[in-house]
């Protein structure tokens, strides 16, 4: 009997190329061969012949802690908290030292080397423009009738021009009044409500102490084990991360205050002279409620700066570290929440001081 056998059909070359074992190169080999003998080592301990290698970390009780180490490559998460961890101190230090001695108190305009060289230019543009309007204004009463005037006529602007021209030169020693009232005021509630070296010296302000301590020395500490008690994992990552974020909210509108604080103090003595007419008399009352509403914001600072440093005070230690976890905790609460206070009395004051009249009296 003849049996009859299928035709097989013919396997392409293609398949017959990836499925053919492919040659390895030695080098390889010998990559893999150490990788498999290093993770032979770890696994089973280290050798004898090699050397203990002396410890550098604090011997402490979470130091003995394991920590969870994965062959060869570590604990990647526990690293990569490090560095973030070490990232959020560096942030919250540069926003602190960003705002040192400037956050809390205004501008002196007597002291502040950029109005020093500015102010001077500024005067020698409104001081003519001052002479010429007296000239125009003084003519302008000789030439006027003597009865029946009106409120815009010379005779009653005259009191006007005198006040405008008084306060245009006299612009700089007023705002300057204004910024030392503040800053004696500031001095005062810190002097009165914290005790002596507890937020360091005024031109170290918010960066010397206080409520923001904790977010000067605090970081993770891999000493510290792992566990819902660590506070580094969860209430510093968090917590630091917010207040980095709000601190960095913080140095934007500090800068953008000093420098309106210093335009203003530049502009002060044509804005002041405006006051001579009745057609610009709002521009003096505009320039006046946004040296209020400056001075304004940096007082109510110096009031949250000064509240919350009085309630962290039972929290820091006398080294200037937070002692315990909970303190901690707390700590960083208290400074999360001191910084978020901080941006909103910007958004709230800033809109309420513009929204009231001046206080010189218009006329319409």
């Amino acid at each position: 009997m003849v049996t009859l056998a299928r035709p097989r059909r013919p396997v392409p070359q293609v398949i017959l190329r990836l499925t053919a074992p492919a040659p390895i190169a030695p080098l390889a080999l010998l990559l893999l061969a150490m990788a498999l003998g290093g993770l032979g080592l770890t696994v089973l301990g280290r050798s004898p012949s090699m050397p203990a290698t002396p410890a550098t970390v604090i011997e402490t009780e979470a130091a003995h802690d394991p920590h969870g180490d994965v062959p060869l490559i570590g604990d990647p998460i526990r690293e990569l908290t490090i560095w973030w961890s070490d990232r959020l101190a560096d942030a919250n230090k540069g926003a602190l030292d960003s705002m040192r001695g400037r956050a809390l108190t205004p501008i002196d305009p007597l002291e502040d080397a950029v109005v020093q060289d500015l102010y001077g230019k500024i005067l020698l543009v409104t001081i003519p423009l001052l002479t010429l309007g007296g000239m125009i204004l003084g003519y302008l009463i000789m030439t006027s009738r003597t009865s029946g005037e009106s409120a815009y006529t010379a005779r009653a602007v005259t009191p006007r021009f005198v006040v405008g021209a008084t306060l245009s030169i006299l612009g700089l020693f007023l705002v300057s009044v204004l910024a030392q009232f503040v800053i004696a005021t500031d001095l005062a509630m810190v002097g009165v409500s914290l005790p002596d070296g507890a937020v360091g010296d005024p031109h170290d302000w918010p960066a010397s102490g206080g409520v923001f301590t904790v977010l000067q020395h605090a970081s993770f500490d891999p000493r510290v084990p792992e566990g819902p008690g660590n506070w580094n994992t969860g209430a510093w990552l968090s917590a630091g991360l917010s207040a980095a974020v709000l601190l960095n909210f913080v140095q934007i509108l500090n800068s953008a205050l000093g420098g309106y604080e210093r335009l203003l103090v530049l502009v002060g003595p044509i804005c002041l002279a405006a006051y001579a007419l009745p057609a610009t008399q709002r521009i003096t009352n505009l320039w006046l409620r946004l040296l209020l509403a400056i001075l304004s914001v940096r007082f109510a600072w110096t009031i949250v700066f000064v509240l919350f440093s009085v309630e962290s005070l039972g929290y820091i230690g006398s080294d200037g570290n937070p002692p315990t976890v909970a303190d901690t905790n707390y700590l960083l609460g208290l400074a999360t929440g001191a910084a978020f206070l901080m941006v909103l009395l910007v958004i709230v004051l800033i809109p309420l001081a513009l929204s009231r009249s001046g206080p010189l009296r218009t006329e319409s």
